[in-house]
């Protein structure tokens, strides 16, 4: 990923509009995430932190948040100090990924005061320091003796070493030509240029004109996401192909939408994905075992054999290691294994005894497969709903999981908000409610749905329960727009000719004795549909 240093000093330089305005509230969005709301000229700004060790970052962002009812030691310190105050000014260390931002305010007892948030844009080192007068007042990460650094309170601060790089914005076209000269590959140069990635030096050295070309990169200003032939990638130039977007803040806050959202249901649920991989592994070597068990007590007709066996030639003598005799059903010469402590008829009612046995333990042993085979398929189906749902859907699910006692926290967790299903408005008018976990499937299906209205599911896999809320017949357009959601939200999201069952809402029932997930259906038709995320974007989505 190309958060490099140039596109961060780019950044920097848009959110300087943000200078002059006030920081009205601060909150924590997640453990290692603050959202600053900042007022200028009559509108508000949302300015997202993220610590994230996987995706740190700071834009202003469009995203909604949750926030937990107890803030952290540290956000209530980040609301003393900066809550009220003014932007005097926005900084970046040159093009090191490192921002400063410089604030102001009277304090309780009148005084004039002025300190500094420092945030560090490093990759695991990520950081976001309180300066007052070069002097450290807090960290969110404090780093010790032995550390890269010393970020301690009452600690001198001092910017992150540079090693020497060369601050690329100072370049003339000649210093560059130089540069390129004297460093034969994209590597060295790379690491030469301060904030300067090795995709960008590749790609300048794959030009005629490599010096120019790497100038021409280097000055432009066009906040770009492209795919780069493996994933999605963000850049300040235009890439072929890619999608421009009109601010650095708004790439970000798109690029980083579905990866962050992983890493806030991560951190707030307690990684709940991980939980759900490990119950699957775990009712997975459940069953394999009760197979091995069944195969193991699959002798119970041999065992019936050998005891008839003996009955009918109780007139031989026992107490052997075994007896070869007839077996009158092929008509061939079977060997049984004795207990020599035993006569025949002794023998027979100990196999008569194992025959018994293997019976009892088949029927227990098909009854435990019938239980794991149902607790498959059920963390099966929250495995698709989590790789499809937002924060509220997610702690939903955790919250049922608490209710069926498979999950105990340490904590307290959050309390519920009332649960709101994703509602679409059709150009016809009609709503189409998607249920994204089996608490929302539960209520679209079984308490909101009427019985002649349509439903709708993928077929033969983990899926939403989809439903057209009309009383009018549905046109083709609203069955594909319908199909189109079931088939998006589930499994089969990345396939095509994703099979869409689909019936009234009467022929839907619960399966006695199962889980609210699992419904038989009757009555149904089938519809093939390619899932496109374009037509599901331009549905109006209802608050």
């Amino acid at each position: 990923m190309a958060f490099d240093g140039i596109l961060f000093y780019k950044l920097g330089l848009e959110l300087k509009a943000l200078e002059t305005g006030k920081i009205n509230k601060i909150q924590e969005a997640s453990q290692n995430e603050f959202l600053f709301t900042i007022r200028r000229n009559k509108e508000n700004y949302k300015l997202l932190i993220s610590l994230s060790a996987n995706y740190p970052r700071i834009h202003i962002t469009n995203e909604s948040y949750d926030f937990p009812r107890e803030p952290k030691s540290f956000t209530m310190l980040l609301r003393k100090y900066f809550e009220g105050s003014q932007i005097m000014e926005i900084t970046t260390h040159e093009t090191d990924r490192v921002m400063a931002i410089t604030c102001s305010k009277y304090n309780d007892m009148g005084d004039f005061e002025k300190k500094t948030l420092i945030i560090e844009i490093l990759g695991r080192y990520s950081n976001l320091i309180v300066v007052e007068d070069s002097k450290i007042l807090e960290a969110f990460h404090h780093l010790g003796i032995g550390e890269l650094r010393v970020i301690l309170p009452n600690g001198n601060y001092n910017y992150p070493d540079t090693l020497g790089k060369i601050n690329p914005m100072n370049l003339s076209l000649e210093d560059l030509e130089t540069l390129v000269r004297t460093n034969n590959s994209p590597k060295e140069l790379s690491s030469k240029i301060l904030g300067l990635s090795l995709k960008t030096a590749i790609l300048a050295f794959d030009s005629e004109n490599p010096s120019q070309k790497l100038y021409e990169l280097i000055h432009d200003n066009t906040p770009c996401l492209y795919f780069d032939g493996k994933k999605n990638d963000i850049t300040y130039y235009k890439v072929d192909g890619g999608t421009f977007f009109p601010s650095f803040s708004n790439l970000l806050d798109a690029y980083f939408k579905e990866e962050a959202l992983k890493e806030r249901i991560k951190a707030k649920t307690g990684n709940i994905e991980s939980f759900i991989d490990k119950q699957l592994t775990r009712n997975l070597n459940k069953k394999h075992k009760l197979e091995d068990e069944l195969q193991k007590a699959d002798e119970a007709d041999k065992y019936r054999l050998y005891g008839e066996l003996l009955i009918a030639n109780n007139y031989l003598s026992g107490h052997k290691k075994n007896i070869t005799v007839l077996n009158y059903y092929t008509n061939e010469n079977v060997t049984i294994p004795l207990d020599e402590r035993y006569d025949i008829m002794g023998n027979s009612k100990l196999y008569f005894k194992k025959y018994q046995k293997s019976k009892n333990a088949i029927s227990h042993i098909n009854e435990q497969l019938s239980i794991i085979e149902e607790e498959l398929a059920y963390f099966n189906i929250l495995k698709s709903q989590i790789k499809v749902c937002d924060l509220k859907d997610a702690l939903e699910i955790q919250q049922e999981l608490i209710d069926n006692h498979y999950m105990i926290l340490k904590s307290k967790p959050e309390k519920l908000q009332k649960t709101k299903i994703t509602t679409y408005l059709l150009p016809s008018g009609h709503t189409v409610l998607v249920g994204k976990n089996n608490i929302q499937n539960d209520l679209v299906t079984n308490k909101i749905a009427r019985p002649s209205e349509l439903w709708f599911h993928v077929k033969d896999m983990p899926g939403s329960h989809v439903l057209l809320q009309s009383s009018d017949e549905a046109t083709e357009e609203e069955i594909r727009t319908c199909a189109n959601l079931a088939a998006y939200f589930s499994e089969a999201r990345n396939s095509s000719s994703v099979p869409v069952n689909y019936t009234r809402a009467k022929n839907i029932k619960k399966i006695p004795g199962h889980k609210n997930c699992f419904v038989s259906i009757k009555g149904e038709k089938t519809i093939f549909i390619d899932p496109d995320i374009e037509l599901i974007n331009k549905l109006e989505l209802k608050k």
